[in-house]
Order: structure tokens, then C-alpha cells, then sequence
């Protein structure tokens, strides 16, 4: 089996939870939903691209930054400009209040996601990354991303127990006593009676040196990472 490889740097990065409002908080790498979300907007897609994703990596430290959201009571404001530093308002406005956000960021994070789809839908991912013509970012929009590597390689089922070399999601159906921390992540949604209602992918957080017993579908690739599939 193949899949596309990508070495992936950013130097900071949000990846926000939902509902996550006073504090944006981040997850520790970038859930798969975000990485297909990326990929999807590099394709231009307009419907859904089946592919599966495996997300692991690693990040120096977390910061935090202190920012000022502005908050709008109604649709209907008077007019004011908007500046560089923020909004260009001398007083008071009764439609528009402020409330101090703090947001969590990894810095210097190092991604190692591997992408399987149609062999026509890796070589065009492949083919954009060296020809995109505007930057790419993974979480947030300003969060930019550097492609250090992309290259389709081969994978091979794991024949015997592995030593993560990265942080990683690891499916729940590979985790057996394994230390982790459980996640409930973002897949795809449906719309039901109007609602969006997501399919979750249930996986662990586990850290870099953790052992994992062989198990059907854990892949290795030709540079001895593990691939672990999440759906």
C-alpha cells in the first residue's frame, strides 16, 4: 500500500477545541478533520475527498497570548475604522463590548501526517504542494505552514511491536494498556433535521518512546515511521 507522505513545520500553531471560548485552548496536534480541511482547500474540493490520515508530530513548548475580542450586541452600528491597532473607536459604543481572550499556541511544531486516497488524489496533493500559489496554513488561518518533505512512499504492515518515535493519535482499537489521553475528534458530519451532527474518531494521545504491541492495520513506512490510521 502507498500512502503520501508530508513533513510539515510550523513555528506556531492553534489548534483551537470547539467550544473552547474564554481560553482557546489548542490540541497537542492537529486534529484530522483540520488536516483534511487543509488538504481539501489545497484541491479545491467541493464535496468530500475519501482519504484516510495519520497525524503525529511534536512541539517545543505552549505559549500564551493575551488578545482583545470585540463583540458585537446587534447587526446594525455605526459606522468606525478599523486600524492596525484594532478599532479605530475615541468612545464608548453602546452596540459593541470587549472581553480579554487568551489563546494557547504549541511553538515549533514538526508534523509527520501520511495521506491515503486514490493514487490520483496523492499525486495531485504532491503536485500543488510545489505549486500552490498562496500559503498554507494549518488551525488558524495565520497559522502558516513550511512542506520540508513530500513524497509518496511505500507502507508495510508491522510485523512485530513498535517504539513511537513522534507524539501520536493512536486509534483506541490499537492502544491496548498503553498510557494516553482520550480524545473524541472530528470527522465528517451529517445534517440532521437541520443540525450538523459530527462522526467522531475516538483515539489516544500518546507520547513519543511509548510502546505498541503489533495489531492488524498498524503500517510502517519506508522511513520506519508509524502509520496509524484513525478511520
Amino acid at each position: 500500500m502507498k500512502a503520501l507522505r508530508l513533513k510539515l513545520y510550523q513555528q506556531s500553531a492553534c489548534y483551537k477545541k470547539p467550544f473552547a471560548f474564554k481560553v482557546a485552548e489548542t490540541y497537542p496536534l492537529p486534529p484530522h478533520s483540520t488536516v483534511k480541511g487543509m488538504l481539501h482547500a489545497l484541491l479545491g474540493a467541493t464535496s468530500l475527498i475519501p482519504m484516510r490520515i495519520s497525524v503525529q508530530g511534536r512541539y517545543d513548548t505552549i505559549l500564551t497570548d493575551y488578545q482583545t475580542h470585540y463583540f458585537f450586541k446587534t447587526d446594525k452600528t455605526e459606522e468606525f475604522a478599523l486600524t492596525a491597532d484594532g478599532l479605530g473607536i475615541e468612545r464608548e459604543m453602546e452596540h459593541i463590548t470587549t472581553m480579554p481572550i487568551y489563546s494557547h499556541m504549541l511553538y515549533d511544531v514538526k508534523l509527520i501526517i501520511h495521506v491515503h486516497a486514490d493514487d490520483a488524489v496523492m499525486e495531485e496533493i504532491s503536485q500543488r504542494l510545489q505549486n500552490h500559489s498562496t500559503h498554507l496554513s494549518l488551525g488558524r488561518w495565520e497559522d502558516l505552514v513550511r512542506v520540508d518533505e513530500s513524497e509518496i512512499v511505500d507502507l508495510e504492515l508491522c510485523e512485530e511491536d513498535i517504539i513511537l518515535k513522534n507524539n501520536a493519535y493512536v486509534p483506541v482499537r490499537l492502544l491496548g494498556d498503553v498510557a494516553h489521553f482520550p480524545y473524541k475528534l472530528n470527522w465528517t458530519y451529517r445534517i440532521v433535521k437541520g443540525v450538523r451532527v459530527w462522526d467522531k474518531l475516538h483515539v489516544g494521545y500518546v507520547q513519543t518512546g511509548a510502546p505498541l504491541a503489533v495489531e492488524d492495520d498498524m503500517w510502517l513506512d519506508s522511513h520506519g515511521d508509524a502509520v496509524l490510521f484513525a478511520n
